[in-house]
């Protein structure tokens, strides 16, 4: 979706905010003087992003959690103070940059290495599209970010991309093992050995599971049947942080799946360690955990060969009461 069409989502986007109010009367309300939505929506000019979000969030103050909640967490950098600043965006952008070169950052985004360079540090800012080829570049959840603005369905640029993205999202709620087989699927090997059986063994699953979850993916338009063997209709990211109850379950459900292979005698990483520090120590270790998070998140989006379908759990946890635990 994202570079090219950055500029036409952007000004899709203002169209959404807007809704009925003409483009003089949202001017207005945003706190400008002229008619500058005019220049938007017909892409002559853009805000910059700080300060298109900082104007909605003064009529929205729930906007001020906009990274908070994109985030699924309130990062160390988070200040309640300037939630929306030039400073808070660099910071969201370094955060979701996280490992990731610099330069697939600007062959991804389509914008130059000074411009990257200086948003990044926040010596400069970026305008919406962007921030929304940006977001998209680091994280392949810029959808994510706008549904937390407004409602994709009333975009057009976007809208049957988002309800692919729901059903997606659905499976991977409803169906955990769907997502497993998805990946399997896009596989290189699979290609020379297109059954449900081959899936089921290089799974380690019953065909059942394998046959449930392709049919999962089918009605939900992720693969395609060429007539020979399934095919992945579209990749895209996945995020199910966003529902916590159902995003807790799935954890579970795969930390479950780790567990009852590590008993089987499996082959994998598997380790714990129990030990006493500071609570300031636990947060360094927490920030030390989503460094490499992110630098595993950076690895796997540049790889060029699927060869392996892997499974990644982990924990840290406070073995305190939950009144007293750290947050």
């Amino acid at each position: 979706m994202l570079p090219d069409s950055a500029e036409a989502i952007a000004a899709d986007l203002i169209r959404a905010l807007r809704g009925r109010r003409s483009r003089a009367a949202f001017s207005k309300w945003l706190g400008y003087g002229s008619n500058v939505v005019y220049r938007w929506e017909t892409a002559r000019a853009w805000p910059a992003a700080d300060e298109l979000l900082i104007a909605l969030a003064r009529r929205n103050p729930q906007l001020n959690q906009l990274f908070p909640r994109f985030l699924g967490r309130t990062p160390s950098w988070f200040d309640p103070a300037a939630p929306l600043s030039v400073a808070s965006v660099a910071a969201f952008l370094r955060e979701l940059r996280g490992k990731t070169p610099i330069t697939t950052l600007c062959a991804r985004s389509q914008c130059s290495r000074f411009s990257v360079s200086r948003w990044l540090r926040g010596q400069a800012r970026p305008r919406l599209p962007e921030l929304l080829r940006m977001v998209e570049a680091a994280s392949r959840r810029s959808l994510d970010l706008i549904a937390l603005l407004t409602d994709p369905e009333r975009m057009p640029t976007i809208a049957p991309r988002w309800r692919q993205l729901r059903v997606a999202r659905e499976s991977a709620y409803e169906s955990p093992w769907s997502h497993a087989v998805l990946r399997a699927v896009e596989l290189r090997a699979y290609a020379r050995n297109p059954s449900s059986a081959w899936l089921a063994r290089r799974l380690g699953v019953d065909v059942a599971l394998v046959d449930a979850g392709l049919d999962q993916l089918a009605r939900g338009g992720q693969i395609r049947w060429t007539g020979k063997r399934w095919r992945v209709a579209q990749l895209q990211l996945v995020d199910t942080g966003a529902d916590s109850p159902r995003a807790r379950k799935l954890k579970a459900d795969w930390t479950r799946t780790a567990a009852d292979r590590l008993a089987a005698g499996a082959p994998g990483s598997f380790g714990f360690g129990l030990f006493a520090v500071s609570r300031d120590e636990l947060r360094r270790l927490r920030e030390l955990h989503l460094e490499y998070v992110r630098a595993m998140q950076a690895i796997i989006a540049q790889s060029t060969e699927a060869e392996c379908v892997a499974l990644y759990c982990s924990q840290l946890l406070d073995f305190a009461a939950e009144e007293n635990a750290l947050a």
